[in-house]
């Protein structure tokens, strides 16, 4: 179905970058601009690796008077004139600010439709955030989570109705085949050809992702396999303090801080284990593009990863927080070539039939055009 003319859509977010940014902007790639007139409205400058081909219009920062409630107070006045500007069919936003600034200019009626992400179990949302969700749940007309678990999250948290809400899990595009160049990465890298590579991709500016865990993790793998080295690719304010453990564990020569890299592609091609140690997650980008590039995985058994990581098929699954029970699964991996290969090739084949990002897109047209087809 297509709607009659361009349909004029405005995503409002508080953030264009990391696992959310970079698939928000990778499934705008698969809608057709003749149907859907797209234009994001951020409030935070681009940090995600793929480049926006819509229009980006930015809520300025107030400088020193950036502070609570006064840039919440004149954020949401610059964001009213600039819809009120535009009107379009639909707002879809992302992130608490967002969320509840379209919430107050759906009941002004500048907003005709609103529909909402979840992109996470709210771990940073305290009793102030939930207030406000729970007394304007009756608002937004529709609520996507990217996983069951944060339904679930939805539902006992936000007393959300059920019939609002939907679940669409997120989805990943082939990356580039990069084996090729993995030698020269490798090198790079400082990474010996016999050598054995785990990588995490995380955000360092969140304890949540356990990092912190990982890294404790490092000497009891290493002790049983000593080739074994650490890839961490990332920033964040906590990069200090991760470096400074490495060095208190004495593990220093074995972990790679790599830094943000948009060739995202080209360290996975090096990795022999993807992991994850998240104390809390939505539905994880990294896991889907580790597994998407042949990568097992071992993650922490919290959120959406269960989702998507089959127990003993595609990777492992271990409790949040128990550092033995990461280290044993991940040294299990990297004594087994062949149950690495295996484990791999599932993991591969098992994101491409049921995480395709082209599904995921036009599974968002889908919610767009049944409000649509009501106007």
């Amino acid at each position: 179905m297509e709607p009659n003319g361009a349909a004029r859509i405005i995503f409002l977010t508080d953030d264009l970058g990391g696992g959310t940014g970079n698939h928000l902007l990778s499934m705008m790639n698969h809608w057709d601009k003749r149907w859907w007139e797209v234009e994001i409205l951020s409030r935070a400058r681009l940090t995600a690796r793929i480049s926006p081909d819509v229009p980006v219009s930015y809520v300025p920062s107030d400088g020193r008077l950036n502070l609570y409630p006064i840039a919440q107070i004149r954020a949401l006045g610059r964001i009213r004139k600039h819809i009120g500007g535009r009107s379009p069919d639909i707002v879809h936003s992302y992130f608490f600010w967002s969320i509840l600034f379209g919430r107050i200019l759906k009941l002004e009626g500048k907003i005709r439709t609103l529909i909402e992400n979840r992109e996470d179990q709210g771990f940073n949302w305290g009793v102030h955030e939930y207030s406000w969700l729970r007394l304007t749940r009756g608002v937004p007309d529709r609520i996507i989570c990217v996983s069951e678990a944060v339904k679930k999250n939805v539902l006992e948290r936000e007393h959300m109705d059920e019939d609002r809400i939907v679940v669409i899990r997120n989805g990943v595009e082939a990356l580039p085949d990069a084996r090729v160049e993995a030698a020269e990465t490798r090198k790079e890298l400082g990474i010996r050809g016999d050598q054995l590579v785990v990588g995490m991709v995380a955000n360092f500016n969140r304890s949540i992702k356990g990092v912190s865990r990982f890294l404790d993790a490092v000497p009891e793998i290493v002790r049983a396999v000593p080739s074994a080295r650490f890839l961490l690719l990332g920033r964040g304010k906590e990069e200090k303090s991760l470096r400074e453990k490495t060095l208190a564990l004495g593990v220093e020569p074995f972990v790679i801080f790599a830094g943000y890299r948009t060739d995202i592609h080209r360290y996975y091609a090096v990795m022999d284990v993807s992991a994850l140690t998240s104390f809390s997650e939505g539905l994880s980008i990294t896991l889907l593009e580790s597994m998407r590039c042949g990568v097992p995985v071992v993650a922490t058994r919290v959120g959406g990863n269960p989702e998507v990581v089959v127990e003993g098929v595609t990777g492992y699954l271990v409790p949040p927080g128990d550092v033995p029970a990461f280290a044993s699964q991940t040294v299990r991996l990297l004594l087994d070539r062949n149950l690495r290969k295996h484990m791999g090739e599932e993991a591969r084949r098992h994101v491409a039939r049921h995480f395709s990002l082209r599904d995921v897109a036009s599974r968002y047209l889908e919610i767009y055009e049944g409000f649509l087809s009501r106007i």
